[in-house]
């Protein structure tokens, strides 16, 4: 059904997904460290839809009768210069997890691995979302500046 390559990225997908978890949770609790507890709670609910993402290419993979072989990951960014520099840092990541999507989703076509590009074509939509989500939010802190009550604006703004 999928060539080697594909099935190699796919289990590199599923790492890079926890990887992804693991970058949100360290931003939370950066977050937290910083008394931003709605920016922190925004980072741990990005976390849990990363764990959802990796579950759900592991969910695909096992109806495909594909092996699953999650790899390591690397240790996450935990020290930040401030709420720009973590913000652009998301937006970033976010930008990379879009090209490993996109890498899959168009191999996918090439092999005429239908399923999976059916599947993946869920997370393409998916990172669009992601993206404009990141923009946004790093949009809005670049506007908040080094004002205290704005941030704290913000920080009350991402709560909800």
């Amino acid at each position: 059904m999928v060539s080697k390559k594909l099935h190699t990225l796919l289990n590199e997908q599923i790492g890079n997904e926890l990887g992804a978890e693991l970058q949100y949770l360290a931003m939370a609790c950066w977050a937290d460290r910083e008394n931003f507890p709605g920016i922190a709670g925004w980072f741990r609910s990005q976390a849990s839809e990363e764990h959802e993402h990796a579950m759900k290419i592991l969910g695909w993979m096992q109806e495909w009768d594909l092996d699953v072989s999650i790899t390591g990951t690397s240790a996450p960014t935990t020290s930040f210069d401030g709420l720009e520099s973590v913000f652009d840092d998301a937006l970033g990541h976010e930008q990379q997890v879009t090209a490993q999507i996109n890498e899959i989703y168009a191999m996918s076509g090439s092999e005429s691995a239908w399923p999976v590009q059916v599947a993946f074509q869920w997370f393409v939509s998916e990172q669009v979302e992601e993206e404009v989500n990141a923009r946004d939010n790093l949009a809005r802190i670049r506007q908040v500046g080094d004002n205290p009550a704005a941030m704290l604006s913000f920080d009350r703004h991402l709560a909800r």
